[in-house]
């Protein structure tokens, strides 16, 4: 016990404190964490009570354009700040009172003044009450508190905070309302110092900017329904306005990628075409040269196998690129129905312009249809280019097959 007030008895004179009581409540107060400690307490800890008791001698003594607080005044807020989280560790949900029983305990044990324990309790009791602080010591106290939870390092404590409620309290909350309870929390803060009106209020507005701007991203992919198997429907909710950067970009790089792949497809089928008409023409006009046939009769075989692979490989190059519009709706599809799949011109052509209309500003005002459209007519262009390009490969496949069976054919009639 000595070696510990020792180090809080450094801590504390470093922090120009000539107070007894504090000594004596520095070491209590970090005993009592010691004996009854919960390692679910993540945020609530000694370390934010130090950091606390340290802000508040900060505030306190400093000078920005009126007199520092008087040191009672400043020994009382600091009491406060010890036994503040000392409740925390014996019951979570109502902490204030039980704070208040330890302190009480503690400064009538020390012969502290009956007055000036109940404004240690005051204090205490402000961030419960809800009331603004009446008096200078509670205006100190709850400055330091309001500081050090909303502006000190608040992104970077916060998940500390909701990871103690879901360890201690088995509180699990969404991002959606998280972010919405820190919102309206740094929204209710109120500053009374001069020093924390100054130093403190530019830092809880920005941050007040950065979580306001988590609860709009959050609303984007606000609350979702479930399927009837307790699934989350496909692409529900995953935008309620314009859709973010990165969705952007898949369904960009997606056409794009998609695009790219018909017209290489279309430009290989162009070339086995062109190349497939061209031997055919030639092979027929050198049948028909006066009578081959009759004088080079080994040639006639390997000239018909190549006409008839070359054949083979222009019909499924012209089937790879022969245009097939696909036709999902039609006049009588419902606009239920209809709606679904209304991006290709080949499911709209058939529908007249209002039910066309209809079903496209609904598919505007909803995320979910407008995904689900975006997705299936990908779905579609996919198996068009799998048929297009499987059509390709037997084309070239075949043809690279009749011209190594041609080229044998002909060297076994030439030298056999």
């Amino acid at each position: 016990m000595s070696h510990t007030k020792k180090d809080t008895s450094s801590q504390l004179s470093g922090s120009n404190q000539n107070s007894n009581i504090l000594l004596e409540a520095g070491v209590y107060v970090l005993d009592f964490f010691n004996q009854h400690g919960k390692s679910g307490l993540t945020y609530h800890n000694y370390q934010h009570t130090v950091e606390l008791v340290g802000l508040i001698e900060k505030i306190g003594n400093a000078t920005e354009g009126v007199h520092p607080f008087s040191k009672e005044i400043i020994e009382i807020a600091q009491l406060a700040a010890w036994f503040y989280n000392t409740g925390y560790l014996k019951n979570y949900d109502h902490h204030a009172a039980q704070s208040v029983e330890y302190a009480k305990v503690f400064l009538e044990n020390n012969q502290f003044a009956t007055d000036r324990i109940q404004r240690v309790i005051n204090c205490i009791n402000v961030p419960k009450s809800g009331d603004a602080p009446s008096t200078d010591e509670q205006q100190l106290f709850s400055d330091a508190l309001n500081s050090l939870q909303t502006c000190t390092s608040f992104f970077e404590k916060s998940p500390l905070l909701r990871l103690e409620w879901e360890l201690v309290q088995n509180r699990y909350l969404s991002n959606f309302d998280w972010n919405q309870i820190q919102l309206q929390y740094l929204l209710q803060v109120r500053f009374y110092t001069p020093y924390a009106k100054i130093h403190f209020e530019p830092i809880i507005a920005q941050n007040i900017l950065l979580q306001k701007s988590k609860v709009e991203k959050n609303k984007l992919t606000g609350p979702t329904s479930l399927e009837e198997d307790g699934t989350i429907r496909k692409f529900q909710g995953l935008e309620r306005k314009l859709p973010s950067s990165a969705i952007q970009t898949f369904f960009r790089a997606n056409y794009r990628n998609h695009i790219n792949l018909s017209a290489i497809a279309d430009n290989k089928a162009n070339i086995m075409i062109s190349v497939n008409a061209i031997l055919i023409s030639v092979l027929i006009s050198l049948l028909t040269y006066k009578n081959i046939t009759e004088t080079t009769p080994m040639v006639l075989m390997p000239v018909v196998i190549f006409m008839v692979i070359n054949m083979i490989s222009l019909v499924f190059a012209v089937l790879s690129i022969r245009p097939k519009v696909t036709s999902l709706n039609n006049e009588a599809t419902k606009t239920a129905v209809a709606k679904r799949n209304i991006i290709f011109f080949g499911n709209f052509v058939n529908l007249d312009l209002e039910k066309y209309e209809e079903s496209v500003d609904a598919m505007f005002r909803d995320g979910e249809l407008l995904y689900g459209n975006m997705v299936r007519d990908l779905y579609y262009l996919g198996k068009v280019l799998d048929k297009k390009y499987r059509y390709l490969t037997i084309a070239y496949n075949t043809f690279m097959i009749g011209f190594v069976t041609t080229v044998i054919t002909f060297l076994i009639a030439i030298l056999f």
